[in-house]
């Protein structure tokens, strides 16, 4: 009932944010099925690319925030890169561990390839975790997937000690507690599990077939050095990642703070990369 209490917390929490970016950029929303899940479409009020769509994956720690309350950060993307955007509705913890939400985003993410339009992955913190786990097994799968993988500061790895987290975490106002990264982590996975590939995606094997990726993070956030290790496992493995540090920046700015002069500058160097590769 606690982890309940917080979701509903959250999602008030962010209303007005939510109210007041649907009133500036009107966008049309509707649902989508995708697999076993829904995706709420984000349409632009602009003119949209023909040719290619966004997926996105929220954050939250696993156990907040929804495609709804995640508006003040979906609607910004999709206008600014003239695309239209599927955010992915996928179950919270506990209510939802790693072992059933990563199989049901994996199809749900597969269901919204399978028409062959060349698909950007954004994931987002948690989201871009995620992003990993899911984009992995396709990738393993040889199943139809993104085109390429964009993540916000990605939590890629739920498994790291609580001392690696605290260097930090006094500089970042965003995501400041290891603790309650932990106890979010645990509500997503058991302790022996939290170093499962499909929880902590940094410590996967990946290959040179893996999707290009562009990490996006700040220089002051507590999951730096998420952000870090993944450039290096991926590059190691031959893949293509891009890491864009951008100095002074907090936990998932882009998302969280979309109006600063970083954010738009992130959104534009995220829809030059996409654009090299369709």
């Amino acid at each position: 009932m606690a982890w309940q209490a917080l979701f509903e917390l959250q999602e008030s929490a962010v209303a007005p944010a939510n109210e007041r970016t649907l009133a500036r950029y009107r966008p049309t929303l509707r649902p989508v099925q995708v697999g076993a899940l829904t995706a709420l479409v984000v349409t632009p009020s602009a003119s949209i690319h023909p040719r290619a769509r966004i997926v996105y994956l929220h954050g939250g720690a696993y156990t907040v925030f929804s495609a709804h309350s995640t508006l003040f950060a979906s609607v910004p993307l999709a206008h600014e890169l003239g695309m239209e955007l599927w955010s992915i509705d996928y179950p919270s913890a506990p209510r939802s561990r790693y072992d059933r939400t990563v199989p049901l985003a994996q199809d749900a993410v597969r269901a919204a390839c399978a028409d062959g339009v060349p698909v950007l992955l954004v994931g987002d913190s948690a989201g871009g975790g995620l992003a990993l786990a899911v984009a992995r097994r396709l990738s393993e799968d040889r199943a139809a997937g993104p085109r390429a993988l964009a993540l916000w500061s990605p939590w890629a790895d739920p498994g790291a000690s609580l001392a690696s987290r605290t260097a930090l975490a006094g500089f970042d106002p965003v995501l400041r507690s290891a603790m309650d990264l932990e106890l979010c982590a645990l509500a997503y996975a058991p302790r022996e599990r939290l170093c499962d590939p499909d929880v902590s995606p940094l410590r996967a094997a990946y290959s040179a077939a893996f999707p290009p990726t562009l990490i996006q993070c700040g220089s002051r956030e507590i999951l730096l050095r998420d952000a870090v290790g993944l450039h290096f496992r991926l590059a190691r493995a031959g893949a293509r990642p891009i890491l864009d540090l951008v100095p002074g920046m907090v936990h998932s700015f882009p998302a969280v703070l979309p109006d600063l002069p970083e954010s738009r500058a992130a959104r534009r160097r995220m829809a030059s990369f996409f654009s090299r590769l369709v």
